[in-house]
């Protein structure tokens, strides 16, 4: 079979072939179901919805059939069979999925009463059996609700496969939406600029796509509501013909404070019965008194193509509009329908929103503009990276910029930057071997598209190697490169990778040996999250695991260190550059004590590495890493400090 991987030393997507005994758990083992599982306040309203629904059925006479659609490990597919389900499908798609389910199911005692089936419900022309399913129970959610199709899920699963009685676990939807001030979250949409009226890309407003993130995590101060809550839409998800893909409507709310409407919050309910008593608030804990946290669902921004300014008192009108995956939003006017956001200038299709914002905060970065003013300064600098608005800048102090950029696409984005702000010393290639002399400086920020993590910016050190092969030595910022570690006692964020074991009363360790033996045969797996939006407590002192100078060969690197957990239960890592006499770092941002709450880089994503199976419990650690000089690649491999792999 064959899977994609991107090429860090030259940023290319490539396929690799994986022999045919290659372990699609291992898919499994990555994904991060765990969350999901251990969301006890999703289970504990789920199993209620059933108990209620089953219970209606039952006093009516009614034997039950639950169609369980998204089965996942069979969880709500058990709860349904042990509050007195007569008879339970469970489909699942996923198809490593849908064999843990048969599993777990296969080893319960409710065993005769679960059939499993691995197809996509909306594939299914009808379910086999004489007793067609009268209840259907879906986690088929997302952060914007229907993401994941639900609408069609529930449409279709009601008119072909249930009996016209059917009862739907969870019954409604609501989702809700808050007009906000915020010029910190502007930042992850706004086009970067030198000046704030400026408009180098023209008036692009962005793209509708939702912006998730944990709005639990944004520091109160960063924006100021304009009104109360808004209902933007209500699903029935029992009722068929009610079920509508294209809609828009209008709603109104009176303006709490005056400001500019940057954007909008978004978060959603369930009622999962009917009953109004058993909701599952997706609020952010600062409305919402019983907040849960979890990360399979988060909060959502999204941006509007204006930004009107508001008064206290005012009648706001939203336009609110979805189609069958998606939301988009306006402000109200009487001349047309609303028209969804489509990016006009590229910046915005092609970047993450972190990357977005990390651009807006360098243009804002007065110690680093100063520091490059200071290298740069009436030289000739070749900029090195993919993606990077970095030769912008130089070019405002250095005699003659080229900037070295294998991206078509962003190329043709600093040529617009360029022809705006008349910066006729900057020429734009597409590699190396197109600059014809030699620099008098090299510089990065370093950053590429291409990277997923902030050790994939090591592309960098073989373009400046390429670059001492023609030319020589000269000058290069940054001119050292540190990967680092930390030891860290997240708050919730472990869930992601913590093993189930028993979860509601029910053995789900078939999950965690499935994905726990795919672990074991892969390097460990270090995620990518961005780190600032999860609350937790330093629990070490940084270790330093590794030093690249730039500029000198690349080998082969190994290191081993000793990490003592002191209750940390993950291990985050990330790069700090050396620019000048100026630290760039890629996660953590200030110094700190042990206990206290570290301050993540906004504008990327950090690795963390969640301690699973037997090391789930260690008092401490040793992480030994591996730099590949030929593939740029980082080999991270945790063990107990006494393992007797390790190096001597």
């Amino acid at each position: 079979m064959f899977l994609e991987r991107i090429n860090t030393v030259t940023g290319d997507r490539e396929w690799v072939v994986k022999d045919e005994n290659y372990d699609l758990a291992q898919e499994l083992a990555r994904s991060r179901f765990a969350d999901m599982i251990l969301d006890y306040d999703r289970n504990d309203k789920f199993l209620a919805g059933l108990k209620t629904i089953i219970q209606e059925k039952k006093a009516k006479g009614e034997a039950t059939h639950v169609l369980d659609i998204g089965a996942g490990t069979g969880l709500l597919s058990l709860m349904a069979a042990r509050e007195g389900a007569d008879k339970v499908t469970a489909v699942e798609v996923f198809k490593p999925m849908a064999t843990c389910a048969q599993e777990i199911t296969s080893r319960s005692e409710w065993k005769d009463k679960i059939s499993v089936i691995s197809e996509r419900s909306t594939d299914l022309e009808r379910i086999e059996g004489d007793l067609t399913p009268n209840i259907i129970v879906a986690e088929v959610f997302d952060t914007e609700l229907i993401g994941e199709g639900a609408l069609r899920t529930f449409k279709e699963a009601l008119t072909h496969l249930a009996n016209p009685n059917c009862r739907v676990v969870p019954s409604l939807g609501t989702v809700y939406v808050m007009p906000v001030e915020s010029d910190f979250l502007l930042n992850f949409n706004r086009i970067p600029s030198f000046e704030g009226q400026d408009d180098p890309l023209g008036k692009c407003s962005g793209t509708c796509a939702v912006f998730d993130v944990q709005l639990s995590a944004v520091d109160r101060s960063k924006f100021r509501p304009l009104s109360d809550p808004i209902v933007a839409f209500k699903f029935d998800f029992e009722d068929a013909s009610s079920i509508i893909y294209d809609e828009e409507f209008v709603r109104e709310q009176v303006c709490t404070a005056s400001g500019r409407l940057d954007a909008l919050l978004m978060w959603w309910d369930l009622d999962m019965d009917r009953t109004g008593v058993n909701i599952i608030d997706m609020a952010p804990s600062w409305i919402n008194p019983d907040y849960a946290w979890r990360d399979h669902w988060m909060q959502a921004v999204y941006f509007l193509p204006t930004k009107p300014d508001v008064e206290a008192g005012e009648r706001l009108s939203i336009k609110c509009a979805h189609d069958e995956f998606s939301m988009w939003f306006d402000v109200a006017d009487a001349r047309s329908s609303i028209e969804r956001m489509y990016c006009e200038c590229s910046l915005h299709s092609m970047l993450s929103r972190q990357t977005l914002f990390h651009m807006n905060e360098m243009l804002q970065d007065r110690v680093f503009i100063d520091q490059l003013r200071l290298i740069c300064q009436d030289k000739f600098i070749v900029c090195l990276g993919e993606g990077s608005i970095l030769p912008i800048l130089v070019a405002k102090f250095a005699s003659e910029v080229c900037c070295v950029d294998s991206n078509p696409h962003f190329r043709a984005v600093l040529k617009k930057y360029a022809d705006f702000y008349k910066l006729t010393n900057l020429r734009i290639v597409e590699n190396t071997l197109k600059v014809v002399r030699k620099p008098d400086a090299v510089v990065a920020e370093p950053f590429y598209l291409s990277a997923m993590n902030p050790w994939q910016n090591l592309r960098f050190l073989y373009e400046v190697d390429e670059l001492r092969q023609r030319f020589g030595e000269f000058p290069v910022e940054p001119h050292q490169g540190t990967l680092w570690a930390i030891g860290e006692k997240f708050e919730h964020l472990q869930n992601i990778a913590r093993p189930v074991g028993t979860v509601n009363g029910f053995d789900l360790s078939a999950f965690d040996e499935i994905s726990y033996k795919a672990r074991e045969a892969t390097d460990a797996i270090v995620d990518e999250q961005p780190l600032w939006e999860y609350f937790g407590r330093v629990r070490t002192e940084k270790i330093k695991m590794m030093d690249f100078e730039v500029g000198t060969p690349i080998t082969n690197k190994k290191t081993h260190r000793r990490i003592e957990l002191n209750g940390s239960n993950g291990v985050a890592l990330w790069m700090e550059w050396q620019f000048g006499d100026s630290i760039l770092s890629t996660g953590l941002l200030e110094n700190y004590e042990i206990g206290d709450a570290p301050q993540w880089n906004i504008g990327y994503r950090q690795g963390v590495y969640f301690p699973t199976g037997k090391l789930f419990e260690a008092a401490d650690l040793s992480l030994m890493v591996r730099f590949n000089a030929k593939t740029a690649d980082l080999a991270f491999h945790f063990v107990k400090s006494d393992h007797p792999a390790l190096p001597s």
